[in-house]
């Protein structure tokens, strides 16, 4: 049996509206990645900070939808060293 690999990295950010305030209950999900990814989401908290565990490293595209608007947001991880923990990476989207 193998042990799951550790995750590349974490996609942290927030969402605000088009006038700059944090959306709370937002769900922001990956729309596009290096490996084939599980339909999850986050939603956002009452400031409007969401994480998304990454499980590769490479180039993955957040959306945002909520309101009937919408915000996406490309991102890079790079792979940790083995013995590092997982890279944070920002990603804030605009609700426009």
């Amino acid at each position: 049996m193998s042990t799951p690999s550790a995750p590349a990295g974490v996609i942290r950010g927030t969402v605000r509206d088009a006038a700059g305030a944090p959306v709370a209950g937002a769900r922001v999900a990956f729309a596009g990645g290096p490996v084939p990814l599980p339909d999850v989401a986050a939603l956002t908290d009452g400031e409007g900070r969401f994480a998304l565990t990454a499980p590769a490293a490479g180039t993955y595209t957040v959306v945002c939808r909520a309101g009937g608007a919408t915000a996406a947001a490309r991102v890079e991880v790079t792979a940790a060293p083995a013995a590092a923990r997982p890279e944070d990476v920002r990603a804030d989207l605009r609700l426009g």
